[in-house]
């Protein structure tokens, strides 16, 4: 670690685990919408599992190539990789699997309570019915999917120009602020 308590998170490693975050939040959302669905005079019926299961379905298919179109030029980890600089000064380590249990739960709660109030709030505009609930999972979903795909793209990035990209930051929400890479022959300089 340096003085100011910078690691390197793997930068690909951060993509794809916030991707996962999503998609697993989207299948919290589904499981907390059955729930609430239960909870209501009408309960669970046919008609209710064929919309929300449709209209997820529908909503993905929709959204995923939108996502990765719009996210592409704005949004998505990949277009940060030119700004990278090589990493100098003082070694750094990288980030220990403790901190990325952490940062997984953080980004978990966060999306989690996030994602409570989209669906909470949609259910409240749109009413009950299975399509509301599906909008707020399909979007999920699709804005995982479309980060996973970003994910295997720095990976592809990384492997053509032979360089490892790496938030250099105490926390990954500093993620935006440093951005930093290695060349992929000496991965012992970033292990150190």
């Amino acid at each position: 670690m340096t003085q100011s308590g910078e690691k390197l998170w793997g930068y690909a490693s951060l993509a794809r685990l916030f991707s996962w975050t999503l998609i697993g939040v989207g299948g919290l959302m589904l499981l907390l919408s059955i729930a609430l669905q239960a909870a209501t005079a009408r309960g669970l019926d046919a008609n209710w599992y064929a919309a929300a299961f449709g209209i997820t379905g529908i909503t993905g298919i929709i959204s995923y190539p939108l996502f990765r179109v719009w996210l592409r030029k704005t949004a998505l980890p990949s277009v940060r990789l030119p700004q990278a600089v090589r990493a100098s000064g003082p070694r750094r380590l990288e980030a220990t699997p403790r901190d990325w249990r952490r940062w997984a739960f953080f980004s978990g709660v966060v999306l989690t309570v996030g994602g409570t109030a989209m669906l909470t709030f949609l259910i409240g505009v749109l009413g009950r019915g299975g399509t509301a609930e599906g909008v707020v999972v399909g979007m999920l979903a699709a804005w995982g999917a479309a980060t996973l795909e970003d994910a295997r793209r720095i990976r592809r990035i990384e492997a053509a120009e032979g360089r490892r990209y790496f938030a250099a930051c105490r926390r990954p929400t500093g993620v935006g602020n440093k951005l930093v890479w290695l060349p992929r022959r000496a991965p012992d300089t970033a292990a150190r």
